[in-house]
């Protein structure tokens, strides 16, 4: 089952979007940032997926251009002073690494990582062995905002998978998960 696909079956993540309010400034919809503060061009922000707060709910349709917004068969006119949000890209090395777990390993990590308040998208940086070795040490790093965590995720892929998953935290606890397939 594909990266997607698995995401989908999973309960919303939190600090799953990039968030913040659009405004029409010299013909040029801009995107302000709510967490970085940060304003960028809002076609940049999108790879054409978008969602537009409005009446309560979002409503998620694809970025046209100039303002637009398709909704399947009908279209949405942005306007001043909207929120919007896209989902947070994942690093490359990153979904490449979870794309190689097993399923039953990626659902049990993902759960494991929820229970201690981290989200998949809290991910700073990976660093992925699997691309290169078949027996090795996996780094990630994790930020909520409040805590930072290091996991470190020791595999083997020669002709069977194990994985074992150690996860510290910037305050010195340290956890440990085994899933051994």
């Amino acid at each position: 089952m594909n990266l997607e696909k698995r995401l989908s079956y999973l309960p919303e993540q939190k600090r799953a979007y990039i968030c913040g309010e659009i405004e029409r400034v010299n013909d040029e919809w801009i995107f302000f940032d709510e967490e970085q503060e940060e304003a960028a061009l809002l076609e940049e922000m999108t790879t054409g997926d978008i969602e537009v707060f409005r009446n309560g709910q979002w409503l998620r349709g694809y970025w046209q251009n100039d303002g637009i917004v398709r909704l399947g068969g009908s279209v949405l006119f942005l306007h001043n002073g909207e929120i919007v949000r896209f989902r947070k890209p994942l690093p490359y090395a990153y979904r490449q690494w979870l794309e190689e777990l097993q399923e039953k390993t990626f659902f049990r990590f993902v759960d494991w990582l929820n229970s201690l308040h981290f989200s998949l998208y809290d991910c700073l940086y990976c660093y992925n062995g699997l691309l290169f070795k078949p027996v090795g040490v996996n780094f990630i790093i994790f930020d909520n905002t409040e805590l930072i965590a290091n996991v470190q995720h020791y595999y083997e892929r020669d002709g069977i998978y194990k994985d074992r998953f150690e996860l510290t935290l910037h305050t010195g606890n340290r956890f440990i998960c085994t899933q051994i397939s």
